[in-house]
């Protein structure tokens, strides 16, 4: 296998890849600091004294959710006890066992409290002008920090308890990273919106801005007044009184906001339900019935009609309730994949605001999620088969620091094309196109070499016989498209800007073809950039072209703060004077 690679900036890239690394990894430190120095001091800052019981109350509903997730036997053994009498007889026979199980249940519950109530007693957290520092640990201290600049993404999240009591929590995500790199369990709501809002801020440089020119926010406020008019969401969608007047947060006096889109309950619904668990549920009865019907006229001489009447025979409605249970596991599975589908997408809405584009959701356990537009390294539009005939899409993205599996990589869970067109025009503002929306359409339900996009060469049918017309690429002056997918219609954007490096690969068979695959390496994420069995010189084409692309972009773009409007308006410039140098 031949394989060319090119790093657009290989010195940057790799001071970036490293640089997280490094802050996340926790530092193992004693009790007692060196030189003597206390492990605290005033500067240090307590989380919410109910934080122990919002996350003891967690783990203690999680312990028969576990036990009872990994014995099913359990339930049947707890049933059949109880439908014939013998529990409470024996509960009557020799009550102890049954006192001292529940004594030992309830000390296991006081311990983990205590174990939590220790937790939060030594941990404190930080916020200086560089970084967020969280320290914990009882017995071995661990000293968690995110350099500001760095930070991709702050959640801010609500369990069910943490809702009731006005706790809130903030997730921080750097770039590079495997998992979060500190997490502040609980705040008070009000006191988390603010700090989400502060370093949003700095690591967007917006505070830099207000710092060296205090008339710029004024000016940037006038402006937006002539945009948009702000957000004005109902209190019944903020989680409040229906009687009381809207009530606002910091951050709907930071800035002005504008809803770009929200997912209706009747939609979200609908889409559940013709989800991956219908799939499942369709898969499990057609081979149920298919198997049993065989085993019947298999093991039944008279034929079918003689298998039928053995069967009426010897269906009994008591019969079916005692093999209840070993249906147990299968059903609550289904309700599972269809209660996460709708709890994690219900009250769904995107709101753009000034440190990015804000995500809304959740039913029980609430998220409020903020994707910066400049942090974004790719975003791919999804249709699967039985969306279609509603004009379904959903949206995911990939964000340094995400990972590639978890609901925060949702952009869109379901929404119409209108609905992935609003929010794609808040992460590209500008893809260098005359038409956008046509193109979009091409990208995502067109087939062949319309649009501008290729094709897999008809040579190569052996490798692709089913998705050869939808397989290819379109390169905008500001974002490779790459669309894939027969039954899973998808259409990936990348940025030139965060393209890490390139890759074209071609294999013994495919040199026989004339035939390579080109790959744009991203941080890890749900977006795998690659476009196969692409003619050679297309791809030694886009390879060059895209490696172009990418080098500019980075120029003009801050490696640590994303890009802001005035360094992408000259972005923009320096793209035309070069498209112009070049037909000239």
């Amino acid at each position: 296998m031949s394989e060319q690679h090119r790093d657009p900036e290989p010195e940057q890239e790799q001071e970036q890849e490293q640089g997280p690394e490094q802050e996340q990894e926790p530092e193992q430190e004693p009790v007692a600091s060196r030189g003597g120095e206390p492990w605290f001091d005033e500067n240090w800052t307590r989380v919410h004294p109910l934080s122990p019981f919002v996350r003891g109350w967690l783990t203690v509903a999680a312990v028969p959710v576990v036990v009872f997730g990994y014995n099913w036997e359990m339930w049947r053994d707890l049933w059949d006890v109880w439908r014939s009498g013998e529990l409470m007889a024996s509960v009557e026979r020799n009550p102890m066992p049954y006192v001292f199980g529940s004594g030992g249940a309830l000390l296991l519950i006081v311990l983990i409290f205590v174990g939590f109530l220790l937790s939060w007693w030594f941990t404190r957290y930080q916020v200086t002008e560089d970084h967020v520092m969280v320290k914990s640990g009882i017995f071995v201290r661990q000293h968690r920090q995110a350099r500001i600049d760095r930070v991709q993404a702050v959640d801010l999240r609500q369990p069910l308890l943490a809702r009731i009591t006005g706790l809130a929590e903030l997730k921080f995500e750097v770039a590079e990273g495997d998992g979060t790199a500190a997490t502040l369990a609980f705040l008070k709501k009000s006191e988390a919106e603010e700090l989400r809002t502060e370093i949003m801020d700095r690591a967007s440089g917006r505070d830099q801005i207000h710092a060296e020119d205090p008339a710029a926010e004024t000016s940037e406020a006038s402006a937006t007044d002539a945009g948009p008019a702000p957000l004005e969401s109902s209190p019944e969608e903020d989680g409040g009184d229906p009687q009381s007047p809207v009530h606002s947060s910091p951050e709907q006096h930071h800035g002005a906001e504008r809803q770009i889109t929200r997912v209706p309950t009747g939609r979200l619904i609908g889409s559940v339900l013709m989800g991956m668990g219908t799939l499942l549920l369709l898969l499990v009865v057609v081979l149920s019935f298919t198997g049993g019907a065989i085993a019947l006229v298999v093991t039944t001489d008279g034929g079918i009609g003689d298998a039928l009447a053995e069967v009426r025979e010897d269906f009994s409605v008591r019969e079916l309730i005692s093999v209840a249970p070993t249906l147990l596991p299968a059903l609550v599975g289904l309700i599972a994949i269809y209660y996460q589908g709708f709890s994690k997408g219900y009250g769904f809405t995107a709101t753009m605001t000034d440190a990015g584009l804000r995500l809304k959701y959740g039913l029980l356990e609430t998220t409020t999620q903020t994707v910066p537009p400049g942090r974004v390294q790719a975003i791919q539009i999804q249709q699967s088969l039985l969306w279609r005939p509603f004009g379904w899409y959903r949206m995911v993205v990939s964000v340094a620091g995400y990972g590639a599996a978890g609901q925060r990589n949702t952009l869109l869970p379901v929404g119409r094309f209108e609905d992935v067109m609003a929010v794609t025009a808040e992460m590209f503002p500008d893809l260098q196109v005359e038409n956008p929306e046509a193109l979009f359409r091409e990208g995502v339900m067109g087939r062949g070499t319309g649009g501008g996009f290729t094709e897999v060469p008809r040579r190569a049918w052996i490798f692709d016989p089913l998705v050869r017309r939808r397989r290819g690429f379109y390169a905008t002056p500001a974002a490779l498209m790459i669309r894939d997918g027969v039954t899973l219609r998808l259409l990936s954007l990348v940025p030139h800007e965060r393209a890490q490096s390139l890759g074209v690969t071609q294999g013994p068979f495919k040199r026989l073809f004339r035939l390579a695959n080109l790959r744009v390496h991203l941080p890890g994420g749900p977006i795998f950039a690659i476009t196969a069995n692409q003619d050679l010189d297309a791809a030694k084409d886009l390879f060059e072209r895209q490696s172009a692309y990418a080098a500019t972009a980075r120029r003009y773009s801050d490696r640590n703060q994303w890009m802001l409007p005035e360094e992408l308006r000259e972005f923009e410039k320096k793209v035309e004077e070069a498209e112009d140098a070049g037909r000239a």
